[in-house]
């Protein structure tokens, strides 16, 4: 049976360093594990089909779509086990495009992307970090006002853009959408103190060890404060 691991972020865990390692790593990687770039045509298109919904009444177009693109991906596997990471597949960055609320879409859009690989008979699996919630928060706050550098105020941020005070809502919502066998979490902050970030989402995908200390860790940047990285916490 085929495998698929979906890295679904969230936003601000390390994802486009993620994808930057799956991009300058790609021929590293073994011939039954295959990492799927966003510049892929038919990955590119379930991305932005992903990042369009916005509001409600755009539903009714935008999750068929996504099926529709997603059966397609699965027809089209050529590997044992396919590697996908896209943060926006949870929908855009929470506080942007008014939206309101944690990710208020994923209820209807993730099950749209398992059913159609399930209906291939491929086994699919989502991959999630967790990061401290407050401290996610304020990185979310930091990529919102990179150019103006407001000061961080919590509470106000949670309740002008509706945000919950934990995770504890979005991961039950996950759970009950695809399943809580389907989805794998694993500590944002674990993951980053081993020096080399990814290292828990590929050892999920199937490299060993082996396989990963062959990878170029490349240094990583923090798009959200770069004057702040420090290489050697990843």
């Amino acid at each position: 049976m085929k495998r698929v691991v979906f890295h679904i972020g969230p936003h601000k865990t390390g994802s486009t360093y993620i994808q930057r390692m799956m991009r300058v790593n790609r021929a590293r990687f073994p011939e039954s594990h295959r990492p799927v770039l966003k510049s892929a045509p038919l990955f590119g298109a379930l991305h932005r089909a992903s990042l369009g919904l916005l509001r409600p009444d755009q539903q009714a177009d935008h999750l068929p779509l996504m099926f529709d693109i997603a059966s397609e991906l699965a027809r089209n596997l050529d590997a044992d086990n396919t590697l996908f990471s896209d943060e926006d597949l949870l929908g855009p960055l929470p506080s942007r495009h008014g939206i309101a609320g944690l990710y208020p879409y994923i209820d209807q859009t993730l099950p749209r992307i398992y059913n159609a690989f399930a209906a291939q008979g491929i086994a699919v699996q989502f991959f999630f970090y967790l990061r401290s919630y407050n401290d996610w928060l304020h990185s979310v706050h930091a990529y919102k006002f990179l150019k103006d550098k407001r000061s961080f105020a919590p509470k106000k941020f949670k309740a002008r853009h509706q945000l919950p005070d934990n995770w504890t809502n979005l991961v039950n919502r996950m759970n009950a959408s695809v399943g809580a066998e389907n989805i794998l979490y694993h500590s944002f902050e674990q993951d980053r103190a081993t020096g080399r970030m990814g290292t828990a989402l590929f050892r999920a995908f199937g490299l060993d060890d082996e396989t990963l200390d062959r990878l170029d860790w490349i240094a990583p940047v923090n798009v959200s404060r770069p004057e702040t990285v420090d290489p050697k916490r990843w």
